[in-house]
């Protein structure tokens, strides 16, 4: 039996009854294998030749042996006499002229083979590349074991990369080789791993190069790939290879020469001239005179794309990329783009070199020859998405294709669509046909359907999309043991197979065989903004790019594309982006609607079509009377009510997709002068060109910047700790996972840390009872011994620590119930009912946690440790060990429990304040409490509900009008909040809440919120106290009015508007908060000079919560 699946994957019921070998291609092996099908399929002559000269050594030898023996014989002889006859000589110079012609033969033939074998190893370096791009799959499934890539695949993309090789340069070959190998793994892979795939395979071509030059020992790893991944791990393994520690050289004694410089980066820079003779130099010129100008642009800005000091320029470009990850590691995805390039650059450049070296006159007399047939020189850094349908729409010829998707199948029929339109047909061939069709799984009638459908397509030779055929396992199998029979039939006269693509969504199971069968893609919505814009538009055809002969067409649906992958873009910011991420993502369903939306409204209003129907009528109407306006309004609203807005289900991501809509749906946004100020981006400006092409607004887009649009100012947000998505961390922990890999003359991990051969050396015997088992049975026992006995000594001490002196007091129902009678308030008042139960809450809690605190104390001192627990008992100790904390004091907490890791630090001195403040409200009351920190409260919304109702009640509002007709209204008070003694006049002051999404200070509290990222690390601002006020729907509008007219009276220059925002309050702001967990909406007053501002506060997603996390 054969598999492609890992041995470690096979199924224990199978592997108990076999033995499992498993088989792996060396590179030496790889680069004979592909050296010897270019001799078969482009040099067939040399090996002709070669199995010429062979038979004739052959033949040559069998010559000399006899004739050797014959003259050995008649030396021998007893008769022989060559000083008294003639006869004997002549023979015996016969016999010699036959050896010396049979021994010059001999060596005429070694050395044409000599020619022969250097003409054959002078095609070498192309086997060696294929061999190279080959084994970098293997090293990829460390990342996914899914990521499968036949050998017999690899060969096929070879011999199409090197057919009618003579006609091109040897270099430029080689580059075919290199891109084609690089374009198909890219798109096996997810979008993460493709970033890495592109690092991983920049590094292995720029060490294949350098191994060529001689720059590279072969037997010693250098440290470079190790340093990108982290320094502080490659200095250690730098350290353990050489024995030499960084204090003892001279360069750890140089102080920092400039002090703009952070000690993290200094200190890297130093580890590369200690480690790295290459950086040597130029760390010693750094403290020189004049240096500071050239240093400091690479720590500030964008350090990747400046040029090093002039001795550090004309390092490898894996150099480069180690001294710009020393000095910023926070440009690490950029700089690794930088890096790739430059390889691929370079890559370019060294293959030109070997066409000359190769061959001086094959270049020239090639492309004057052959101007038609020349090949791209050129490897993209990320595969566009033509590049990509392209060599899989010409690569489908030898087999079939096998789509994965994740959650977007409307994507797979759109990327099998796009591949079908870029066939090119003339006169001479028949244009394909082309059918998509879904499968349902739904029974025998359906299969039999598909069956016939299927046997029609390759019969009739139709290009044929079987979507989603996981639903009919069945079928699947039928489908499968078809393609495998044409497979096997096929013929050299017929090397075409039908053009069959599979779809199959990935989390299903599938036969294996299939990658033996199928070429594979993984289709799916880019993460990358750039990416995502460009297969956005390719669902545009030539009929809707000249729908519209309006100069605004164009740029509107430019503008439609970007707000469709501005909306996924802050989907993938959680929290930040949407209120409810998970439930809020956007396909091509929604991007097609719009499309048609911004068509039927430009149809409408379209002169062509008013001509059109007055020719028909006969009618002499004039055309500037039927002419109808452009409505933005009517686009607009269908965009963000019945499209976009109908897929959001809170109404806070409504109202900023609302907005978002109205940014980039209006006249302004759409000029050729309109400019995104935030990331300096602007419409290409292609798209305001008189009729430009489909292909040339594709490529305007390709050739955006890959990271310009990749920032959370991209989609209307501010840049904080919230909105660090960590790719580069991820990127950078899966590249380490494949170098660790590698073997021990390239990772310097390996090399340091030994480790035996995967799976054994040799086989072993699985004994159950052998010495060696029980050897580590009482190992283990040992351990187990060592580790409970440390968790208990960790649990006492801490729970001993814990009921000293982090539990606050609380009070008993007695002591609550007298508090409450002397605050003041009627006891039976909906406030002290409230702060009773408050109260009484936190009892509950700190009761709880005591006796849990107790009990493990008394467990852990009777060593009944694990043995006499019930399960909560055994998860608050888990917890606890962990310092994590437990769920059942989490539940107790209600809405406004915090993550389990905020950390018990953090826990207990939150509940000491905690419990503090709601017995300071309950002894002063309702009428007497300054100030109410709401973060304090298990139920902060009742405090709103009830203060609401008391104002209802004031002014005589019946309790059906209430919610609707009562509107909550703050002001940010420059006092702190120690300040306060008394309560306010009207309305009550409260603190405690966070703003998330802007910032907030409360030294320029008169400017309220700010439109700016939040300079707290946990991206939130603290809001100073806030006078809350409840009003009257009616006296809200009037107290708007005055201060409208108060903004206009004090700005004499420009015009000044009242922003109001209403913020919505939440308990927390964590995904685990549900969707009915709402405080209340405050009415934040704010004067700008920006019409526009209003808006902005619903972009940045702005909201408050009680808690800090």
């Amino acid at each position: 039996m054969h598999t492609i699946t890992q041995p470690v994957c096979i199924s224990k019921e199978l592997a108990a009854y076999t033995l499992i070998l498993c088989f792996h291609v060396t590179l030496n092996d790889l680069e004979e294998i592909f050296l010897g099908r270019f001799m078969i399929k482009e040099k067939p002559h040399i090996d002709a030749e070669q199995y010429a000269l062979l038979q004739e050594k052959v033949d040559t030898l069998k010559i000399i042996d006899p004739l050797r023996q014959n003259i050995t014989n008649f030396l021998a002889s007893d008769s022989l006499n060559l000083l008294q006859s003639v006869e004997p000589t002549k023979r015996l110079l016969d016999l010699k002229k036959a050896y010396d012609e049979a021994i010059e033969g001999s060596h005429r033939v070694a050395v044409q083979e000599e020619n022969l074998f250097k003409t054959r190893n002078s095609y070498r370096k192309l086997a060696q590349r294929a061999a190279t791009c080959y084994n970098i799959m293997h090293y990829l499934r460390q990342l996914l074991p899914e990521y499968v890539m036949p050998l017999e695949h690899f060969i096929d993309l070879f011999d199409s990369c090197i057919f009618q090789s003579e006609k091109h340069s040897m270099g430029a070959v080689m580059t075919e080789i290199t891109k084609t190998a690089f374009i198909t793994i890219y798109r096996v892979l997810n979008d993460r791993d493709r970033r890495v795939f592109a690092i991983y395979f920049a590094m292995e071509i720029e060490s294949f190069n350098r191994r060529q030059n001689q720059q590279l020992d072969l037997n010693i790893p250098t440290g470079e790939r190790e340093f990108i991944i982290s320094p502080t791990w490659a200095v250690s393994l730098l350290q353990k290879r050489g024995a030499r520690l960084p204090n003892e050289h001279r360069f750890w004694s140089y102080k920092k020469p400039f002090d703009w410089m952070t000690d993290e980066a200094y200190q890297n820079l130093q580890f590369l001239a200690i480690f790295f003779d290459w950086f040597s130099d130029g760390f010693e010129r750094m403290g020189k005179e004049g240096q500071e100008a050239k240093w400091r642009p690479l720590c500030e800005g964008e350090t990747e794309n400046y040029p090093l000091p002039a001795p550090l320029e004309q390092l490898e470009p894996i150099q480069k990329f180690c001294i710009v990850r020393a000095l910023r590691s926070d440009r690490l995805l950029q700089a690794s783009t930088v890096y790739v390039t430059n390889v691929f650059h370079q890559d370019s450049n060294k293959t030109k070199s070997l066409t000359q070296e190769h061959n001086p006159n094959q270049t020239a007399s090639s492309s004057s020859q052959n101007p038609s047939t020349s090949r791209s020189t050129t490897i993209p850094v990320s595969p566009t998405l033509q590049q990509d349908a392209d060599l899989l729409t010409r690569q489908s010829g030898q087999r079939s294709v096998l789509l994965f998707y994740d959650d977007e199948p409307d994507e797979v029929v759109n990327f099998f669509l796009y591949c079908t339109s870029l066939i090119q047909t003339d006169s001479s061939t028949t244009t394909p046909t082309f059918q998509v069709v879904n499968i349902y799984g739904n029974g025998a009638n359906e299969e039999r359907i598909l069956k016939r459908t299927f046997n029609k397509a390759l019969t009739n030779n139709t290009w044929l999309l079987l979507h989603c055929i996981h639903n009919s396992p069945s079928f699947l199998s039928y489908v499968e043991t078809s393609l495998w029979e044409l497979r096997s039939k096929r013929s050299s006269s017929t090397p075409s197979m039908p053009r069959i693509w599979l779809s199959i969504q990935r989390a299903y199971s599938f036969p294996s065989s299939l990658y033996n069968l199928c070429l594979i893609a993984y289709i799916r919505t880019p993460l990358s903004m750039k990416e995502a814009m460009t297969r956005a538009f390719s669902l545009i055809d030539n009929d809707l790019l000249r729908h519209s002969s309006k100069v605004e067409w164009i740029p509107l649906l430019h503008n439609i594309c970007y707000l469709h992958c501005a909306l996924n873009l802050r989907t993938r910011f959680a929290q930040a982006g949407w209120d409810l991420p998970t439930l809020t993502s956007f396909t091509n369903v929604e991007l097609t609607s719009a499309f048609q939306v911004a068509a039927r409204e430009f149809a409408l209003s379209d002169q062509s079509i008013v001509r059109l129907e007055s020719a028909h009528t006969s009618s002499a109407v004039s055309n500037e009377l039927n002419i109808r306006p452009l409505s933005w309004t009517s686009m607009r609203y269908a965009l963000s009510e019945l499209i976009y807005g109908a897929r959001a289900l809170s109404e806070y991501d409504q109202r900023a997709i609302a907005n978002i809509v109205d940014f980039w749906i209006q006249p302004g946004s759409i000029k050729r002068d309109f400019e995104f100020s935030k990331i300096k981006y602007k419409i290409p400006s292609i798209f305001f060109g008189q009729q430009p092409k489909l292909s040339q607004l594709q490529q305007a887009l390709e050739s955006l910047s890959i990271h310009q649009l990749d920032v959370p100012e991209a989609c209307h947000l501010h840049s904080t700790n919230e909105t660090n998505l960590g790719d580069d961390l991820l990127i950078i922990n899966r590249l380490n996972r494949i170098i660790d890999a590698l073997p021990a003359n390239i990772s310097l991990s390996t090399a340091v840390h030994q480790r035996p051969n995967t799976p054994v050396e040799d086989v072993t015997i699985n004994t159950s009872f052998s010495s060696s088992n029980a050897l580590s049975t009482s190992f283990s026992s040992a351990a187990l011994y060592s580790f409970s006995t440390k968790k208990t000594v960790a649990l006492e001490e801490y729970s001993a620590m814990i009921l000293a002196s982090k539990l606050p007091k609380v009070l008993t129902k007695e002591q609550i119930l007298d508090r409450a009678r002397r605050n003041g308030t009627p006891i039976q008042s909906p406030f002290n009912v409230w702060i009773m139960r408050e109260t009484q809450l936190m009892t509950d809690l700190v009761t709880l946690i005591r006796t849990h605190l107790q009990s493990i104390k008394v467990a852990c001192d009777l060593n009944q440790l694990g043995t006499q627990w019930s399960v909560e008992l055994a998860n608050v100790a888990h917890a606890l060990y962990y310092q994590r904390i437990p769920d059942v004091w989490r539940e107790m907490m209600g809405p406004s429990a915090p993550p389990p890791t905020w950390g018990l630090n953090n826990f207990f001195p939150d509940l000491i304040m905690r419990a503090e403040h709601i017995e300071k409200v309950l002894t002063k009351g309702r009428e007497k409490h300054p100030a109410y920190n709401l973060s304090a409260f298990f139920h902060s919304s009742s405090l709103f509900g009830i203060f609401k109702q008391e104002v209802a009640h004031a002014i005589n509002l019946s309790d059906d009008g209430n919610n609707g007709s009562l509107i909550f209204q703050c002001e940010l008070t420059p006092r702190d909040r120690e300040h306060i003694r008394e309560p306010p006049k009207d309305g009550i002051f409260i603190f405690g809440l966070y703003l998330w999404g802007c910032s907030s200070d409360k030294n320029a509290v008169e400017h309220g919120i700010s439109d700016a990222p939040a300079r707290n690390r946990d991206a939130y601002s603290s809001l100073p106290v806030i006078h809350l006020t409840c009003v009257s729907a009616e006296k809200a509008s009037q107290l708007v009015s005055q201060q409208q007219q108060g903004a206009d009276a004090t700005s004499n220059s420009r015009s000044t508007t009242l922003d109001i925002y209403s913020c919505p309050v939440f308990y927390k702001r964590s995904l685990e908060r549900r969707t009915t967990e709402v405080v209340c909406e405050l009415d934040l007053w704010k004067k700008t000079t920006n019409t526009g501002q209003a808006s902005r506060w619903a972009w940045r997603g702005v909201c408050m919560t009680v808690k800090p996390y």
